[in-house]
């Protein structure tokens, strides 16, 4: 089977060869290849112009950047850091890497969003810090967040791994909490092949820089860090990208109102749509349905050669990297543990002929009616 016969849940934007090279050639003319290097700069400006009053820096990873915002904090030693129970998993992973404890809470039914109610009877005295996600680009409820981050002094730190462009009543969603992260993985709708980057306060800035460069400060070490850094070469991909961007945005707009169409009306099938003050997710278009009928329509659509996925399960109890790990909730019973069940990421990317749209559609529809 050719290449061009699967139909895969992403692909990646892929930059004008000629603006490509010509940035590359900047950077090999200059013979500066990392260490914040003119392309570097230019990427974090762009990424900052729509963030006034706070500071961008970027990373090595979208993981890279979720483990130095976390570390921004100054948490304690083996602090608790409270994270929703469904997200990819690197969510869990980066508190466990950073020498804190995960402690997993229920999430809202209809946003699959960490719930605050649950937060907040998660807190104990040694609880330092809340990392929420923003699943698959919804924001979450940033006022409660924010509420309870301040009552009970905990560091505020957003996983926007899904979030890049979004923006929640009004703001650009980097503009809530003490930091967000950013993913730039070649998955996502700006990329940079693989990157990330902060969003924070101006004062965190210094310590950010010095954090993704091994601690140092004008070549001293002052500090522990990793190093974090973006190479011209991926800020270069993430450049020549910028002016394709409008074009894949409206080519993915295009998609969502075309599946929207299609899938509105079906039995026992609900979108994962926009919540009302959010702008639309243009990373992920999700479905949810019962996880038997879940099952169903992935073997459905694998058969004809389209590939959906299941990004976000569930990241606690037997079977996962945390398996005597409670999901905790301010309900009589967790819903996370089913609704993790629920979620199918269809294909979504402006490299979708129509063709391959009407395909995705039909099996989706015919499975749902019962036709195949």
């Amino acid at each position: 089977m050719s290449a061009s016969a699967i139909i895969t849940v992403g692909a990646p934007m892929l930059p004008d060869l000629p603006r490509y090279t010509a940035l590359l050639s900047e950077a090999i003319d200059a013979a500066w290849l990392t260490n914040g290097g003119v392309l570097h700069q230019r990427l974090e400006m762009a990424l900052a112009a729509d963030l006034p009053g706070r500071t961008v820096g970027l990373a090595a990873s979208g993981t890279t950047a979720l483990m130095m915002a976390l570390q921004l904090g100054d948490l304690p030693p083996g602090a608790e850091v409270i994270t929703p129970a469904i997200s990819f998993a690197a969510t869990a992973q980066v508190i466990r890497w950073c020498g804190f404890q995960p402690v997993f809470v229920d999430v809202q039914p209809d946003s699959l969003n960490i719930c605050p109610d649950a937060v907040r009877a998660a807190i104990t005295p040694r609880t330092a810090a809340i990392m929420p996600v923003h699943l698959l680009g919804q924001p979450c409820d940033t006022d409660a967040l924010a509420d309870i981050a301040r009552q009970h002094r905990l560091w505020l730190v957003y996983d926007a791994a899904h979030a890049y462009g979004v923006t929640w009543q009004g703001q650009p969603i980097g503009n809530f909490g003490d930091a967000t992260a950013f993913s730039l993985h070649a998955t996502k709708l700006l990329h940079t092949g693989e990157g990330g980057y902060i969003v924070t306060h101006p004062e965190n800035g210094a310590a950010m820089r010095r954090m993704r460069n091994f601690g140092l400060d004008q070549g001293r070490p002052v500090g522990f860090g990793i190093n974090g850094k973006l190479s011209e070469a991926q800020a270069a991909m993430g450049l020549a990208l910028l002016p394709d961007l409008p074009a894949e945005i409206a080519a993915r707009r295009d998609l969502r109102r075309r599946y929207d169409a299609a899938f509105a009306t079906l039995p026992d099938v609900s979108i994962q749509a926009a919540r009302a003050g959010a702008s639309d997710n243009l990373t992920y278009y999700a479905l949810r349905l019962p996880p038997a009928r879940r099952a169903g329509l992935f073997n459905a659509l694998a058969a004809q050669h389209v590939f959906a996925r299941d990004h976000f399960p569930l990241l606690c109890g037997p079977g996962t990297a945390f398996p005597d790990a409670p999901v905790i909730t301010a309900a009589p019973h967790p819903i996370a543990p089913a609704r993790a069940g629920e979620v199918i990421c269809l294909p979504f990317h402006g490299r979708l002929s129509a063709a391959d749209q009407a395909k995705i559609i039909q099996v989706t529809t015919g499975f749902i009616k019962g036709d195949l």
